[in-house]
C-alpha cells in the first residue's frame, strides 16, 4: 500500500448527484452487503490509504447527507446537477481546491454506480501516477475501460473553465496522448449498477455466488457458433455493425445448407440462441425448423433472442459506405486503422474490447440458462456475427484479441468447440 502521507494529496470524488432514473432506485444508497454503495466506495478508498473524500450531492441530498457525515465524507452540493455529470465533476474539484491550502496532486473520479473497485486498483493507479504525474489514468479489464478515472491536477483549470459540448470526454480527447490505459485484471472496474440487472450482477459478484470462470460451465458440452448468411448487397462496401439488413437470396440458401450440415452433427439441444438482428434471426430460424423436423414427436426447438449477441455498434458510421467515411472523416479513419481494437468514434459506439465484454456477458447468461434448465442437453447452438464469434472464441482459446479479431468466419460457417 502507498504511504498515507503521499495518498493524502489525492482526493476521491464520489459523484452521487444524479436521478438514478434507469435504475429506478437511488443508486448511492443501494445496499451491497452491510453497506450502502457510497459507504462501500469510501471504505475501499480508506483501506487504500485515501482519506480525503468528497461526496458530490444533488438529487436526494437530504437522504445522503447523514450517510456522508457518519463516514467522514465532505459534502459538495451541486445545485446544477440536473445539467449533467460534468457539472458534478466541476463542483467536486472546485470544492476540494477550496478546502485545502495545498493543491491536491490529483483526483479519483468515483461513480456511485461502480461501488466494488478494490483498494488494490486504487493503489496501482496511484503508483502509476507517481511515475506519470501529468497523465490521465483509467483502469481496464481485458482492454475494456472502467472506473475510476484518475485526473491529474494539471488539468483542473481547464476542466473548471470548460463550458463547451462533450464535458469531460471532450477534455480527455484533447489529451488522448496523455491517457494511460492500465490493465488491472479486476472485473469490478467495468461493472456498474445503472440498471436493475446490473445491480443484481454486482450483488452476485460481491457475494461470490456467480462463477466467473467458464471452465466448469463448459465441461461436457459442445458449443456451435454459426455466422449468419450473406446480407443483401450494396453498390459498394459499407461499415456493417448493428444496421439491421436482411439476408440476400444467397444468404437464405447458405442458411439452408448450414441447417443440413447441423443435422449431421446429431444435435442435442432444446434451444437455439441468436442475435436479434434480422440476418441472424433468419439464419437461426432456418436451422431451427430443420432440426425440429427430425425430433420424432418431441417438442420443437425454441428460438431465444439475445441482444448481447448483436454485432459491434459503430454509432454514426453504421451502415454507411466506407468510401464516404474515408472522405468525410479522414483523420478519424486513419486513427481507427492505427488502433483498431480500442478506437471509437463518438460515445454511442463500441470498440472491440467493449464488444468482447458485452458478448461474453451474453455468453455467460446463456450458459447460466442452460445450467438452470430442467431439460438437460449437451449442445448449445449460437447464431451470431463475425465480430461476436471471434471475441468469444478469443477467450475460449485463451488468445490475444489482436490475434483473433480479424480471423475470417465465412457466412453460415459452423465452428464447433467440443468440451466433452
Amino acid at each position: 500500500m502507498e504511504n498515507d502521507n503521499q495518498n493524502s494529496e489525492i482526493v476521491g470524488l464520489i459523484l452521487a448527484a444524479g436521478y438514478s432514473s434507469r435504475m429506478g432506485a437511488f443508486k448511492p444508497l443501494l445496499q451491497i452487503g452491510n453497506m450502502t454503495a457510497v459507504e462501500r466506495i469510501a471504505e475501499n478508498m480508506k483501506r487504500a490509504g485515501f482519506h480525503r473524500i468528497v461526496g458530490v450531492t444533488g438529487h436526494n441530498r437530504d437522504l445522503l447527507r447523514p450517510i456522508l457525515e457518519s463516514n467522514d465524507i465532505s459534502e459538495a452540493f451541486n445545485h446544477q446537477f440536473a445539467k449533467g455529470m460534468f457539472t458534478s465533476v466541476q463542483r467536486g474539484i472546485e470544492y476540494a481546491l477550496s478546502q485545502s491550502p495545498k493543491r491536491p496532486e490529483g483526483f479519483f473520479l468515483m461513480l456511485a454506480d461502480s461501488p466494488l473497485v478494490p483498494p488494490e486498483v486504487l493503489t496501482k493507479i496511484a503508483e502509476k501516477h507517481r511515475n506519470e504525474p501529468d497523465a490521465f489514468i483509467v483502469p481496464t479489464y481485458h482492454g475494456k475501460k472502467g472506473h475510476p478515472l484518475f485526473i491529474p491536477a494539471c488539468y483542473t483549470d481547464e476542466i473548471l473553465s470548460y463550458s463547451g459540448e462533450g464535458g469531460l470526454k471532450a477534455i480527455t480527447n484533447r489529451h488522448d496522448d496523455r491517457m494511460i490505459r492500465l490493465e488491472v485484471n479486476e472485473e469490478a472496474v467495468v461493472m456498474d449498477m445503472d440498471t436493475p440487472e446490473g445491480y443484481q450482477e454486482i450483488l452476485d459478484y460481491f457475494e461470490k455466488q456467480e462463477d466467473y470462470s467458464l471452465d466448469c460451465q463448459l465441461k461436457g458440452r459442445r458449443i456451435f457458433f454459426i455466422r449468419h448468411g450473406e446480407i443483401r448487397q450494396h453498390r459498394e462496401k459499407i461499415f456493417l455493425g448493428q444496421a439491421d439488413i436482411p439476408l440476400s437470396e444467397i444468404g437464405r440458401e447458405q442458411a439452408c445448407d448450414a441447417a443440413e450440415e447441423m443435422v449431421r452433427y446429431g444435435i442435442d439441444a432444446k434451444r437455439i440462441y441468436t442475435s436479434d438482428l434480422s440476418r441472424a434471426v433468419e439464419t437461426a430460424e432456418s436451422i431451427r425448423k430443420r432440426l425440429s423436423r427430425d425430433r420424432l414427436g418431441k417438442k420443437e426447438i425454441d428460438l431465444v433472442k439475445e441482444t448481447r449477441l448483436r454485432e459491434i455498434s459503430l454509432g454514426e458510421w453504421d451502415g454507411r459506405y466506407v468510401s464516404e467515411i474515408m472522405k468525410n472523416y479522414p483523420e478519424e479513419y486513419k486513427k481507427r486503422g492505427e488502433d483498431l481494437l480500442a478506437y471509437k468514434f463518438g460515445n454511442d459506439c463500441e470498440n472491440f474490447y467493449d464488444l468482447q465484454y458485452r458478448a461474453l456477458k451474453g455468453f455467460r447468461s446463456i450458459l447460466k440458462q442452460e445450467e438452470k434448465s430442467a431439460d438437460e442437453s449437451r449442445d448449445i447452438v449460437i447464431v451470431s456475427h463475425w465480430g461476436v464469434i471471434n471475441v468469444i472464441l478469443c477467450r475460449l482459446h485463451h488468445a490475444e484479441l489482436k490475434d483473433e479479431v480479424k480471423k475470417p468466419v465465412p457466412n453460415c460457417g459452423i465452428i464447433l468447440m467440443d468440451f466433452t
